[in-house]
């Protein structure tokens, strides 16, 4: 049982998920699919269409490709959980709670990218005004949803703050950025309100603020949790190492 609960190399690839996330989500929902930037919601209902109908391939490939990579947020969301319950122990509410907000912040990223694929695919077939209303809810749907996420960060920064190795598995920098991030995304709300301005999905305050604050965040997360689960791994081989078998009496610590 105690292997099984020590595989390092499963534990390694989970964190690894990460960067494969958010790295993909730049190129493919990002580049590919020209959501930086991302088309304003003040756009006409032809303009939008006609946007479906110029970028319809990419489209197609960049959610394809987004609505797989997604499953990736839910992964390292557990590596980073296993790397909480060292500092929390293994009952631990909070990791707890980091595993499940990173489970479900995969439900809007996967409906919100379905959406727009469908867009895409069926641009041919719908009239502008769907087109509109699909983009629209995919927008709704993926940025509103942001209370869970919000969960899952604050779960995360709490846990590693309360982390008294003497140099911390995650900084407290990283912990402090979490809440930035987490104040940065409640203006979010008022998007349904605004179609112009820094509060519209696409404006200055909702996307090109609030959105690099996240991205920032996972970055930096995911580099100190690969790094994290390396050091638990040599902590383990060092304790372990101070144990050696006395014949009859099992282990014992060596002097």
């Amino acid at each position: 049982m105690q292997a099984r609960a020590n595989d390092y190399g499963t534990w390694k690839l989970m964190a690894w998920t990460g960067p494969i996330f958010f790295i993909g989500f730049f190129f493919m929902w990002g580049l590919l699919a020209s959501n930086f930037p991302p088309m304003a919601a003040s756009t006409s209902a032809e303009g939008m269409w006609q946007h479906y109908k110029d970028l319809q391939f990419e489209i197609m490939l960049g959610m394809s490709v987004c609505i797989v990579l997604g499953s990736c947020y839910m992964t390292f969301g557990i590596a980073v959980s296993r790397v909480m319950r060292r500092i929390e122990g293994p009952e631990g509410m909070l990791s707890n709670m980091e595993m499940m907000g990173a489970t479900i912040t995969y439900a809007p990223i996967l409906v919100a990218c379905g959406i727009w694929l469908t867009g895409a695919l069926q641009v041919d077939v719908l009239p502008p005004v769907a087109i509109q209303t699909m983009y629209y809810l995919g927008w709704m749907i993926i940025d509103i949803a942001y209370m869970v996420t919000s969960w899952q960060i604050i779960a995360v920064s709490l846990v590693f703050l309360r982390d008294k190795r003497e140099k911390k598995l995650v900084p407290s920098w990283v912990c402090w950025w979490g809440f930035v991030t987490v104040a940065s995304f409640f203006p979010v709300s008022l998007i349904p309100f605004f179609k112009e301005g820094p509060f519209a999905f696409h404006g200055m305050f909702n996307f090109w603020i609030a959105f690099p604050t996240w991205y920032i965040w996972i970055v930096s997360l995911s580099f100190f949790i690969i790094k994290a689960v390396n050091r638990i791994e040599i902590e383990d081989g060092a304790k372990a190492a101070k144990e050696v078998p006395v014949s009859g009496s099992g282990y014992a610590a060596a002097r």
